[in-house]
């Protein structure tokens, strides 16, 4: 279904019709937009609205006189239902509810062409006529024009609704600004160049799925065997791989979710969704795909309109709706952000707008944050390139905020060793920080690390003149971060532990450890929420000694009662990471465990796929085939050798491929390379404490095997 656009006549104007179009300017939030369905010979005058007015349709009110007619955007329909209202003259009016009506000083005047439209005669009762295009200049002119007027009163109606304050506002502004300032010009060009590449491919689909002649080989289909002239491949492979570069990653979180699949086990039977079949024939696949298929990807291709086109989404029997927003912001990459995960677009959507939204509506979400973030953030949307950075700054943001937040102050971020801990929690800090490394402190617990290190203690300072070691009561780095969080009120700070877990944490938290809790941080303002130390009592008698020199020792000092306590400011995150593989060390106690949120990071495929394939060189062939066999191997680690999954293998071991093999298929002799040199010295250490060490070899084989046996 397309929008249309109706035309909202109270008759031509004239003297003797001026005050009634007046009246229904007046009134327009419940104007009469109807016919008069039989003058007295019987003849229908106008559209039956049940038939033909849908929701979303566009209301313009018309004045003026014949051919000089003004138009004024009325509204948008915004319920199907309708009732009918006596008029007093023969005939009924019908009453719809307006959307996105406009007030006296936001009516815009619009100059329509109205040759070759009749009004007919509606004896004083305003009539509805539909504004039919007749594709030329002028008419793609004015539908522009009423679409801007529409788009327009939105934005101002979500900027209304802006839920961050000024001060968000401005640090968001600031991080967009750095942020861009780290993209150079070649990055610009390539980014856009790339761009018009995908809209100019994606119309060889389009043109496809329009014409009905999309086959079920151009929607599923394996890469090796897949058409050369279609790009990606196939459109599976095109939405969700080949665009992912530059538009964001759509991964619908399995294969199947597509409705209908080859399968690439035998390169020839089908699995149907629906049905549940697992192995049906062509035949059986292209009857599916024609029938709940074809039709359902015209149908949003052919939508021009982009809230239409958002409807169509949501309502669609489909799994895979990541795709759907593909191609949504494939036709409308204005309307839409670039990215497809659901708790993403609705944290940023929540953040950034205040008020009720169809949160099953994930496309206007994704719209409405698009609009928002555009006017905020100044983005000149006729540059693809600026798009795409807004997109990946938004992304960015949402994640790198997503680490720790004021309702979850402490996190550990743990797995097997190469899934991107350390890599992801410092770059999302220097992105939150806007590069000020003040803000945030990284260090690496070890065995004898300890509270005196931590928080507080006697250490030595070097030797007296005498040649004795002199020892002076020091701050640990922590509780020196905590002062410096607590004197910049202001800004936020983080305190990164990487290997957290290899220090004795309740002996290097001691009593300190209770302060980390969400209710007992401390605001800045009062003494609540500190507790003194086992060495608050010497820092009070080190400050009367002398004050200026050893002040600094206090995180809050009371000048009436002369007592030093300690506290965690609400200003400070703290995150920990760590190898939940290392069984030599102290685990984490209840005590512990319970003060802070955990995050598992796991070996991520979809990184093995991107990052291996484009390496400076064509896109590995069998890049599939090689990402099952990194699966299996895992799965063999932690299901048939039973070590469980702390001990498997993250993704950055795997990425290694792509500086081993030199040629577009990954060979077997690739994966044993890979294997040798990168996982058997850390397998092997891993096995010993299963095994007996004449076992070990043979173990290590097996494994091998099971790496191996998929990339043929």
């Amino acid at each position: 279904m397309h929008r249309n656009f109706w035309i909202l006549s109270p008759n031509v104007y004239n003297d003797d019709t001026e005050q009634e179009w007046k009246e229904v300017i007046a009134a327009r939030k419940c104007a009469y937009i109807g016919y008069e369905p039989d003058d007295t010979t019987g003849k229908k005058l106008g559209p039956k609205f049940n038939d033909d007015i849908q929701e979303g349709d566009v209301i313009i009110v018309a004045q003026g006189a014949n051919r000089n007619k003004h138009c004024y955007l009325c509204g948008i329909v915004n319920s199907p239902a309708a009732y009918l209202e006596e008029k007093g003259t023969p005939g009924y009016a019908q009453r719809r509810t307006l959307i996105h009506t406009l007030n006296e000083e936001e009516l815009s005047v619009l100059e329509l062409n109205f040759n070759d439209c009749s009004y007919g005669a509606a004896n004083r009762i305003p009539a509805l006529y539909e504004l039919k295009p007749r594709g030329n200049e002028n008419d793609q002119r004015i539908t522009s024009v009423i679409l801007a007027a529409i788009n327009k009163k939105g934005i101002d109606e979500l900027m209304e609704s802006l839920k961050l304050s000024a001060e968000r506002q401005a640090q968001i502004k600031a991080l967009w600004e750095k942020f861009k300032s780290g993209i150079s010009e070649n990055s610009k060009l390539a980014d856009e160049a790339e761009f018009k590449k995908l809209i100019s491919q994606w119309k060889k689909y389009r043109e496809k799925i329009i014409a009905d002649t999309l086959s079920l080989d151009d929607y599923t289909n394996i890469l090796s065997n897949s058409p050369a002239e279609m790009p990606g491949g196939y459109l599976c492979n095109f939405l969700e791989r080949t665009t992912k570069t530059i538009l964001g990653s759509s991964k619908p979180g399995n294969a199947k979710n597509f409705g209908v699949k080859l399968n690439d086990d035998d390169n020839s039977s089908y699995y149907i969704q629906s049905e549940n079949k697992e192995t049906a024939s062509k035949e059986e696949a292209e009857v599916y795909f024609n029938e709940h298929v074809k039709g359902l990807l015209k149908s949003i291709v052919e939508e021009d309109d982009a809230l239409v086109k958002s409807a169509k989404v949501k309502k669609a029997n489909y799994s895979a709706k990541q795709m759907l927003m593909k191609m949504a912001v494939l036709d409308n990459p204005k309307d839409f952000l670039q990215m497809y995960a659901t708790e993403s677009i609705e944290k940023l959507h929540g953040e950034f707008i205040d008020g009720d939204s169809d949160m099953d509506d994930l496309l206007q979400l994704s719209h409405q944050v698009c609009m928002v973030a555009k006017d905020l953030l100044k983005v000149d949307d006729s540059s693809p390139a600026e798009l795409i950075q807004l997109s990946r700054f938004l992304w960015k943001y949402v994640n790198s905020s997503a680490i720790a937040d004021v309702d979850s102050p402490n996190v550990i971020m743990y797995g097997p060793p190469g899934t991107g801990k350390t890599y992801s929690v410092v770059n999302s800090l220097d992105f939150v920080s806007q590069g000020d490394s003040s803000c945030y402190e990284i260090l690496q617990f070890h065995p004898s690390f300890s509270y005196e290190d931590f928080i507080e203690g006697i250490k030595p300072k070097g030797v007296s003149k005498d040649g004795n070691i002199r020892f002076e009561l020091v701050n640990g780095v922590f509780k020196n971060f905590c002062i410096k969080a607590k004197n910049t009120p202001h800004k936020t700070f983080y305190f990164v532990v990487d290997e957290i877990n290899r220090a004795n944490l309740s002996a290097v938290f001691g009593e300190t450890l209770t302060l980390l809790e969400k209710s007992y941080r401390h605001d800045g303002k009062n003494d609540k929420n500190l507790i003194k130390t086992q060495y608050s009592s010497l820092i009070e008698d080190l400050i009367k000694e002398n004050p200026t020199k050893n002040k600094d020792l206090a995180y809050h000092f009371d000048k009436e009662t002369g007592e030093v306590k300690f506290g965690v400011p609400e200003n400070l995150f703290f995150i920990g990471m760590m190898n939940d593989v290392d069984k030599s060390i102290d685990s984490f106690d209840l005590a512990l465990r319970r003060r802070f949120k955990w995050v598992r990071k796991e070996c991520d495929y979809d990184v093995i796929k991107e990052e291996t394939r484009f390496k400076g060189k064509d896109e590995f062939i069998n890049i599939d085939k090689y990402v099952k066999s990194c699966e299996k191997l895992n799965d063999y680690i932690s299901k048939e050798l039973g070590l469980g999954t702390s001990y498997e293998f993250g993704h950055s071991f795997f990425m290694k491929m792509s500086d081993i093999s030199k040629a577009s298929k990954i060979s077997q002799s690739n994966v044993e390379t890979l294997f040798k040199l990168y996982l058997q010295p850390t397998l092997k250490e891993y096995l010993r404490a299963v095994f007996a060490e004449t076992k070990l070899d043979s173990e290590l084989r097996k494994a091998l095997v099971s790496f191996k046996k998929n990339v043929k």
